[in-house]
């Protein structure tokens, strides 16, 4: 359906967009349960076909790709969409109270990961502020380490670094250290304060009560198999080439660090979507403009953003990561935007106006109290 809306000024879309720079308390409760449940649905699968199998006399031979299902499902489903959510609190965005958001985090979405939320908002934010910068946008950088980026590349040549040698373990273990200097160890950013609402006391006796907890159901339950089954081995083999690939996708083969140009919007097929970019990551280009939009009001805002026009005229919207949609011919693939020189589906060049709103909306990432969105420019 064609937008017949007015297009929006820069004051107007600036208005609206402060409208949706509003968390609440209740929507990613719902998440986190749903997230569960599906997590423990395809552990209860696994168990029960296997068992079933045992109990018929089958051989673990037969077995084996039925955990291999269970494993690459876990890690490119259940762990890869919690490590967004993770990325949503690091933004204070996972609830609307700041404690809150930081101990259900903490509890449900980075302590399974043996990190602590305040780790990655730093590093984060560091990147927020830095984009794209070869010398200090600290993923880049950390990615850089891990794996040298040389685009554009063929898709042979995807296929094999980006996707199939991921899987190799010395690959997942470069991915995972890069990984554990934002999530488990204190980071430090230049200019970035720690604005954790728990004191370092509280949040260690937090991380010792859940890992005493965790290990001693383990053990005393006996669970402890499952939980290197059906937690760790996804972690240290899927998870890694999940999470790389959505990088990748990001901020691979960038042209420049633009407002409209640092990454990209993608649409595309159900499954590849929500697989790759739930909860808000389909958009990429409007979280690095304002990073306070919650991920469930990223629909609405960039229906709003299709209404100014330097956003409309410039942003690069993808039609799926490696499978094509249904947009037409007109919208490349990721694949296609990695395949080709960085400015080949650039269709217009930023003008210097638009180069405000991004700068001007991570400069005030980690330098405040205040919820930044409400910190909008060019507003009097």
């Amino acid at each position: 359906m064609t937008n017949t809306a007015p297009d929006l000024t820069r004051r107007e879309m600036y208005a609206e967009i402060r409208k949706l720079c509003a968390p609440d308390n209740y929507t990613n409760w719902f998440v986190l349960v749903r997230e569960y449940a599906v997590y423990f649905a395809i552990v209860g699968a696994c168990v029960w076909s296997t068992n079933a199998m045992t109990s018929a006399g089958w051989s673990i031979w037969w077995q084996l790709p039925v955990y291999a299902v269970a494993v690459f499902a876990i890690g490119f489903w259940s762990q890869t969409r919690l490590a967004v959510l993770v990325h949503e609190s690091s933004h204070y965005l996972l609830f609307k109270n700041r404690l809150l958001n930081d101990v259900a985090a903490n509890l449900f979405v980075v302590f399974p990961f043996f990190g602590k939320v305040g780790n990655y908002r730093i590093g984060h934010w560091g990147h927020h502020r830095n984009v794209n910068d070869p010398d200090h946008d600290p993923d880049l950088l950390r990615l850089l380490k891990h794996h040298p980026r040389e685009f554009p590349l063929s898709r042979w040549r995807f296929f094999w670094e980006y996707v199939l040698l991921q899987f190799s373990p010395h690959k997942a273990f470069s991915y995972l250290k890069g990984r554990a200097e934002y999530v488990t160890f204190m980071k430090k950013e230049e200019n970035i304060k720690d604005q954790s609402p728990l004191s370092p006391n509280v949040l260690k006796a937090m991380r010792l009560t859940y890992y005493v907890c965790l290990f001693g159901v383990l053990i005393y339950f006996q669970l402890w198999p499952y939980y290197l089954i059906y937690w760790l081995l996804p972690l240290i083999t899927v998870y890694p080439a999940s999470l790389f690939l959505r990088e990748i996708a990001h901020h691979g083969n960038f042209p420049d660090n633009g407002d409209f140009t640092n990454s990209r919007v993608y649409e595309g097929l159900w499954l590849e979507k929500e697989i790759f970019f739930p909860f808000g990551e389909w958009n990429h280009v409007l979280h690095h403009m304002f990073p306070t939009i919650p991920w469930h009001k990223m629909r609405e805002a960039h229906n709003l953003m299709m209404r100014y026009p330097p956003y409309r005229d410039n942003v690069v919207i993808c039609d799926g990561f490696m499978f094509k949609g249904h947009m037409g011919d007109g919208y490349p693939t990721v694949l296609d935007v990695l395949s080709k020189p960085s400015h080949t589906y650039l269709r217009k060049t930023e003008t210097s106006e638009s180069d405000e709103i991004r700068r001007s909306t991570a400069a005030e990432i980690g330098t405040t109290q205040e919820h930044f969105g409400g910190m909008l420019p060019g507003e009097s």
